[in-house]
Protein backbone atom coordinates (compact mmCIF):
# COMPACT_ATOMS: atom_id res chain seq x y z
CA UNK A 1 0.00 0.00 0.00
CA UNK A 2 2.97 2.26 0.77
CA UNK A 3 3.54 2.58 -3.07
CA UNK A 4 0.96 5.31 -3.56
CA UNK A 5 3.17 7.05 -1.14
CA UNK A 6 5.08 10.11 -2.43
CA UNK A 7 8.30 8.79 -1.38
CA UNK A 8 8.05 6.36 -3.88
CA UNK A 9 7.93 8.75 -6.37
CA UNK A 10 10.10 6.97 -9.82
CA UNK A 11 11.49 4.08 -7.96
CA UNK A 12 9.40 1.34 -9.08
CA UNK A 13 8.17 -0.26 -11.87
CA UNK A 14 5.00 -2.12 -12.81
CA UNK A 15 3.49 -3.31 -15.95
CA UNK A 16 0.00 -2.64 -15.95
CA UNK A 17 -1.01 -4.19 -18.86
CA UNK A 18 -0.43 -7.29 -17.69
CA UNK A 19 -2.82 -9.90 -15.96
CA UNK A 20 -0.55 -10.47 -12.63
CA UNK A 21 -0.55 -6.80 -11.61
CA UNK A 22 -4.31 -6.27 -12.63
CA UNK A 23 -5.23 -9.16 -10.02
CA UNK A 24 -3.22 -7.52 -7.39
CA UNK A 25 -5.67 -4.10 -7.92
CA UNK A 26 -8.13 -5.93 -8.35
CA UNK A 27 -7.38 -7.48 -4.41
CA UNK A 28 -6.37 -4.04 -3.13
CA UNK A 29 -9.93 -2.87 -4.18
CA UNK A 30 -11.59 -6.12 -2.60
CA UNK A 31 -9.46 -5.64 0.39
CA UNK A 32 -9.65 -1.78 0.92
CA UNK A 33 -12.74 -0.64 -0.97
CA UNK A 34 -13.30 1.38 -3.90
CA UNK A 35 -12.47 4.92 -2.04
CA UNK A 36 -9.09 3.30 -1.14
CA UNK A 37 -8.48 1.64 -3.41
CA UNK A 38 -9.06 4.54 -6.60
CA UNK A 39 -6.65 6.36 -4.18
CA UNK A 40 -4.09 3.68 -4.19
CA UNK A 41 -4.18 3.09 -8.15
CA UNK A 42 -3.77 7.17 -8.54
CA UNK A 43 -1.02 7.07 -6.22
CA UNK A 44 0.80 3.98 -8.12
CA UNK A 45 0.18 5.79 -11.38
CA UNK A 46 1.54 9.25 -10.20
CA UNK A 47 4.64 7.51 -8.41
CA UNK A 48 5.22 3.98 -10.90
CA UNK A 49 7.80 3.61 -14.14
CA UNK A 50 5.46 1.75 -16.41
CA UNK A 51 7.08 -1.17 -18.41
CA UNK A 52 5.88 -3.44 -20.56
CA UNK A 53 5.70 -7.38 -18.70
CA UNK A 54 7.09 -8.76 -15.58
CA UNK A 55 10.70 -9.91 -17.21
CA UNK A 56 11.52 -6.29 -18.63
CA UNK A 57 10.71 -4.69 -14.89
CA UNK A 58 13.25 -7.11 -13.83
CA UNK A 59 15.66 -5.84 -16.13
CA UNK A 60 15.09 -2.38 -15.61
CA UNK A 61 15.54 -3.26 -11.85
CA UNK A 62 18.57 -5.01 -12.86
CA UNK A 63 20.14 -2.47 -15.02
CA UNK A 64 19.63 0.17 -12.21
CA UNK A 65 16.92 2.26 -13.53
CA UNK A 66 14.86 1.50 -10.64
CA UNK A 67 15.07 0.46 -6.90
CA UNK A 68 12.13 -1.92 -7.45
CA UNK A 69 9.61 -3.27 -9.57
CA UNK A 70 6.73 -5.81 -8.93
CA UNK A 71 6.75 -8.52 -10.26
CA UNK A 72 5.99 -12.32 -9.56
CA UNK A 73 8.41 -14.41 -7.96
CA UNK A 74 8.50 -17.27 -11.14
CA UNK A 75 10.07 -14.16 -13.55
CA UNK A 76 13.19 -14.12 -10.87
CA UNK A 77 13.00 -17.69 -10.11
CA UNK A 78 13.34 -18.31 -14.48
CA UNK A 79 15.90 -15.77 -14.69
CA UNK A 80 18.45 -17.37 -12.03
CA UNK A 81 17.81 -21.00 -13.85
CA UNK A 82 18.68 -19.42 -17.07
CA UNK A 83 22.23 -18.03 -15.51
CA UNK A 84 20.60 -14.73 -14.22
CA UNK A 85 21.59 -12.43 -16.84
CA UNK A 86 18.43 -10.22 -16.24
CA UNK A 87 18.66 -10.75 -12.43
CA UNK A 88 22.26 -11.26 -11.19
CA UNK A 89 21.63 -7.59 -9.54
CA UNK A 90 18.53 -8.25 -7.86
CA UNK A 91 16.66 -10.07 -5.12
CA UNK A 92 13.47 -11.22 -4.46
CA UNK A 93 11.38 -9.32 -1.34
CA UNK A 94 8.20 -9.96 -0.59
CA UNK A 95 5.05 -7.43 0.55
CA UNK A 96 3.64 -9.94 3.73
CA UNK A 97 1.66 -8.62 6.51
CA UNK A 98 -1.73 -9.04 4.41
CA UNK A 99 -0.73 -6.07 2.21
CA UNK A 100 -2.97 -6.35 -1.13
CA UNK A 101 0.52 -7.09 -2.52
CA UNK A 102 0.85 -10.07 -1.20
CA UNK A 103 -1.72 -11.67 -2.79
CA UNK A 104 -1.64 -15.13 -3.96
CA UNK A 105 -2.83 -15.16 -7.55
CA UNK A 106 -4.06 -18.80 -8.33
CA UNK A 107 -4.37 -19.84 -11.78
CA UNK A 108 -7.80 -22.25 -12.32
CA UNK A 109 -9.03 -24.61 -15.07
CA UNK A 110 -12.21 -25.48 -16.03
CA UNK A 111 -13.69 -27.18 -19.24
CA UNK A 112 -15.87 -25.62 -21.90
CA UNK A 113 -19.64 -26.73 -22.05
CA UNK A 114 -19.04 -26.79 -26.07
CA UNK A 115 -15.67 -28.49 -25.89
CA UNK A 116 -15.47 -31.45 -28.58
CA UNK A 117 -13.47 -33.54 -25.90
CA UNK A 118 -15.08 -32.96 -22.49
CA UNK A 119 -14.02 -36.40 -20.70
CA UNK A 120 -10.29 -35.46 -21.84
CA UNK A 121 -10.13 -31.97 -20.68
CA UNK A 122 -11.29 -33.47 -17.74
CA UNK A 123 -8.72 -35.66 -17.24
CA UNK A 124 -6.13 -33.37 -18.19
CA UNK A 125 -7.34 -31.13 -15.34
CA UNK A 126 -7.66 -34.20 -12.72
CA UNK A 127 -4.03 -34.78 -13.81
CA UNK A 128 -3.06 -31.57 -13.44
CA UNK A 129 -5.14 -30.63 -9.73
CA UNK A 130 -3.90 -34.46 -8.13
CA UNK A 131 -0.71 -35.48 -6.98
CA UNK A 132 1.05 -36.49 -9.88
CA UNK A 133 0.33 -33.61 -11.92
CA UNK A 134 1.22 -31.17 -8.71
CA UNK A 135 4.59 -33.73 -8.04
CA UNK A 136 5.25 -32.71 -11.84
CA UNK A 137 4.35 -29.00 -11.03
CA UNK A 138 6.90 -28.82 -8.16
CA UNK A 139 9.62 -30.34 -9.91
CA UNK A 140 9.19 -28.60 -12.92
CA UNK A 141 11.53 -24.92 -13.31
CA UNK A 142 8.55 -23.29 -13.70
CA UNK A 143 8.69 -22.80 -9.70
CA UNK A 144 5.01 -21.92 -9.39
CA UNK A 145 3.13 -23.42 -5.78
CA UNK A 146 1.28 -25.98 -5.70
CA UNK A 147 -1.88 -26.30 -4.30
CA UNK A 148 -4.49 -29.01 -2.80
CA UNK A 149 -2.57 -31.93 -3.36
CA UNK A 150 -0.67 -32.67 -0.08
CA UNK A 151 2.13 -32.23 -2.06
CA UNK A 152 4.99 -29.81 -0.97
CA UNK A 153 5.96 -27.00 -3.52
CA UNK A 154 9.11 -26.93 -4.68
CA UNK A 155 12.42 -26.45 -1.84
CA UNK A 156 13.51 -23.18 -3.47
CA UNK A 157 10.32 -21.61 -2.74
CA UNK A 158 9.62 -19.48 0.25
CA UNK A 159 6.43 -21.69 2.00
CA UNK A 160 3.44 -19.98 1.47
CA UNK A 161 2.28 -20.13 4.73
CA UNK A 162 5.62 -17.27 5.33
CA UNK A 163 4.12 -15.30 2.71
CA UNK A 164 1.95 -13.25 4.91
CA UNK A 165 -0.75 -13.12 1.81
CA UNK A 166 -4.02 -11.29 2.82
CA UNK A 167 -7.70 -14.04 2.65
CA UNK A 168 -9.06 -12.29 -0.34
CA UNK A 169 -12.48 -13.62 -1.23
CA UNK A 170 -11.82 -15.03 -5.28
CA UNK A 171 -15.41 -13.90 -5.86
CA UNK A 172 -14.56 -10.41 -4.78
CA UNK A 173 -12.62 -9.86 -7.53
CA UNK A 174 -13.52 -7.97 -10.63
CA UNK A 175 -11.34 -8.17 -13.58
CA UNK A 176 -13.53 -5.43 -16.00
CA UNK A 177 -13.75 -2.92 -13.32
CA UNK A 178 -10.36 -3.29 -12.12
CA UNK A 179 -9.57 -2.45 -16.00
CA UNK A 180 -11.95 0.97 -15.85
CA UNK A 181 -10.61 2.02 -13.30
CA UNK A 182 -6.97 1.84 -14.62
CA UNK A 183 -8.32 3.26 -18.07
CA UNK A 184 -9.85 6.17 -15.46
CA UNK A 185 -6.45 7.19 -14.03
CA UNK A 186 -4.94 6.65 -17.18
CA UNK A 187 -2.55 3.26 -16.35
CA UNK A 188 -3.87 1.61 -19.51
Amino acid sequence: MDLAKPEWKGRFGVSPSGADFQAIVSAVYALEGDAAGAAWLQGVKDNAKVYRGNSTIMKAVNAGEVPAGVIYHYYWYGDQADGGANSKNTKLAYFGNQDPGAFVSVSGGGVLKSSKHIAEAQQLLAYMSGAEGQKTLADSAALEYTVGSGVAANSALKPLAELGAPTVDLNALNGPKIVEEMQRVGLL
